[in-house]
């Protein structure tokens, strides 16, 4: 049984480390709080505004106002949901014998932060992935498969996809951004009509990079950001072969209107990560506690979250499969 110990303390520097972390390392590998951006949530249960049809598409066809008389007068048309923030959390015990092994405790602590800030942006990452996967979007096709590099016409796929986007709510391609899975970017990369499009961007003397940069097949394409998801974990037991599996599934692409991290639920995206910033003011929040029984330093990681869906089905994404 866990002793009491005094009450934990909350460790800003650590969070710094924390976010650092994320912004310079693991941003590359996890792209949850992207494809998810943050809301600071003042309550921890509370209703929100679901976008729907009605939101944008909605015609009052009078809007005349006759002399002596009213504006015809309406209301927003949105549907309701409700949000719910549980808490996800993770603990590390830095071991008074094993501190001998960093210079001192500080350089203990942030090892132990990077591990459990992995380890909790593997779980967000989860629940992001899943929200999609499980959001119910109509699914369709690219006309031929991206590995077919010679003939596949991704440049047409994608901008179906925008007009689509752009009819259901009014978004611009610079608007909308592409969530697509490591492998399937690799594939974009070597489609004969993304390298037409992007040869001039380096010199005659210059050859086209194997690995073009998201960032200039997206400004290619007009859109506002490629967010390739890279991210994996083993998906065996311990003590079996470690199978490496991918949190967004090889194949499934969504492109998807997402709003700035920190921007009010009334700016459209598809989907959010709502923080109860009262509880949890940071994500993640890093705490630690003394832990006599044990002789360690307890290192925790915690936060209160719920990562919803804040479009009615196929209003603000549109699902892409790469076969």
């Amino acid at each position: 049984m866990r002793p009491e110990s005094t009450t934990a303390a909350v460790r800003p520097v650590l969070t710094e480390f924390a976010q650092e972390y994320f912004a310079e390392r693991a941003r590359a590998k996890f792209i949850g709080l992207r494809a998810a951006p943050l809301f600071e949530a003042a309550k921890r249960i509370a209703q929100y505004l679901e976008f729907n049809r009605q939101s944008f598409k909605k015609r009052v066809t009078n809007q005349t106002r006759a002399p002596g008389g009213a504006y015809n007068r309406i209301t927003g048309e949105f549907g309701r949901k409700t949000y719910t923030c549980e808490e996800n959390g993770l603990e590390y015990p830095v071991d008074d014998v094993l501190k001998e092994q960093y210079d001192d405790m500080f350089d203990a602590e942030v090892a132990a932060t990077d591990i459990l800030v992995t380890q909790i942006l593997m779980g967000h990452e989860a629940r992001v992935a899943a929200l999609y996967s499980g959001a119910g979007l109509s699914n369709t096709n690219v006309t031929t498969a991206w590995s077919v590099v010679a003939t596949a016409v991704p440049i047409t796929d994608i901008q179906k996809g925008l007009n689509k986007l752009n009819d259901a709510n009014g978004s611009m391609p610079i608007d909308v951004s592409l969530i697509i899975p490591r492998a399937d970017f690799q594939e974009l990369q070597k489609v004969a009509e993304i390298i037409a499009l992007v040869k001039y961007i380096w010199s005659a003397s210059t050859m086209i990079p194997v690995n073009i940069p998201a960032a200039t097949v997206a400004a290619a394409l007009g859109i506002k950001e490629i967010l390739v998801a890279g991210g994996s974990y083993d998906a065996q037991e311990e003590g079996y072969a470690e199978s490496d599996t991918q949190f967004w599934a090889a194949g499934v692409m969504y492109l998807a209107v997402l709003a700035p991290s920190g921007s009010s639920l009334r700016i459209p995206s598809q989907a959010r990560t709502v923080i109860w910033t009262q509880d949890s003011p940071d994500f993640p929040t890093m705490e630690s506690y003394r832990e006599e029984q044990t002789r360690s330093d307890i290192v925790r990681a915690r936060f209160q979250t719920d990562e919803v869906t804040t479009g009615d089905t196929d209003i603000m994404a549109y699902k892409l499969t790469n076969t």
